[in-house]
This record gives structure tokens, sequence and C-alpha cells, in this order.
């Protein structure tokens, strides 16, 4: 009987510890079917106008390309407006913190340039 129970206290201790291992195997796996989106942003100055039209666009272009993308791989959880409205808040939250202000100063100075117009 003693030997029952330590082999069962052993198989009972081998896969309790197992069961962290697939939760890291199906975390690793579940990371690399993610796709991103990368918008760049480096070589234009946000805060002027036309930069920031451009930086709109290729918001615009990233988000319809992933979510194309996403939709022709069969993910039918949202639609393409959906979809891309989602990319576009997820940017706006990455976005650091002087960029949001420099869009703001564009958008302001476009702004001002169509009322004096």
């Amino acid at each position: 009987m003693r030997k029952f129970i330590m082999s069962l206290t052993t198989v009972a201790s081998l896969s309790l510890a197992a069961v962290p291992v697939l939760g890291l195997t199906q975390a690793a796996n579940a990371a690399e079917g993610e796709h991103s989106v990368r918008v760049a942003y480096g070589d234009l100055n946000l805060a002027n106008p036309g930069h920031a039209k451009i930086f709109k666009a290729r918001i615009e272009t990233a988000a319809n390309a992933f979510c194309r993308t996403t939709l022709d791989a069969g993910d039918l959880r949202t639609t393409m407006r959906d979809c891309v409205n989602a990319v576009r808040r997820e940017v706006d939250r990455q976005l650091p913190t002087a960029q949001h202000q420099a869009l703001a100063m564009a958008a302001h100075s476009e702004a001002t340039e169509m009322a004096a117009r």
C-alpha cells in the first residue's frame, strides 16, 4: 500500500509540475500567432500639418493592410471598420505624449490656416 501511495504521489507531483509548462507553451504559441502594426513617424515633424497628414495616411494604410490580412485569414470576430478603428485607437494609445501634443498643434495650425483663407 505504501508503494502505491508513493507512486501516486510521484505521478501527481509530475502532473502538477507539467501544467505551468503547458501554459507557457500555449502563451508562446499565442504570441507567435499575433500580428502587429508598425507606423513610422521618426522622419516626420508631427507639428507640421503636412507631416501630420502623412502620418495619418500611414496609419490608414497600415490599418487597412493589417485588417485585410486578418479578415482574409478567416478571423471573423470583427468587421473591417471596427478593426481599422481598433488599430487607430491602439496607435493613438501608444503614441508618446510629445507626439500627441505635436499633432494637436498641427491640427490647430491647420484650422487657423483654413480660417485665414
